[in-house]
């Protein structure tokens, strides 16, 4: 499956982890490229399971927050 993850933070700089069905799946900093970008997007390919529980831990006071994701078969599929 592939999995879609939006993720917001108003900091440049926001270090964070991104678990996924309580496996640890990435860990970096939230990324304000210009004062229009807002969002950061971590696309990732796991092996099917009934549903995914993505979490978000926070490595500062600075807080990171899952906006929404998105879980297709296909690549391609994802917008």
């Amino acid at each position: 499956m592939y999995i879609e993850a939006v993720l917001k933070c108003n900091v440049d700089n926001a270090p964070y982890r991104v678990y996924i069905n309580n496996e640890l799946i990435t860990e970096r900093f939230y990324t304000i490229l210009d004062h229009t970008t807002i969002s950061n997007t971590l696309h990732v390919q796991l092996k099917n399971a009934e549903n995914y529980n993505i979490e978000i831990e926070n490595l500062s006071e600075n807080t990171v927050i899952l906006e929404s994701f998105t879980v297709k078969e296909n690549k391609n599929a994802l917008a």
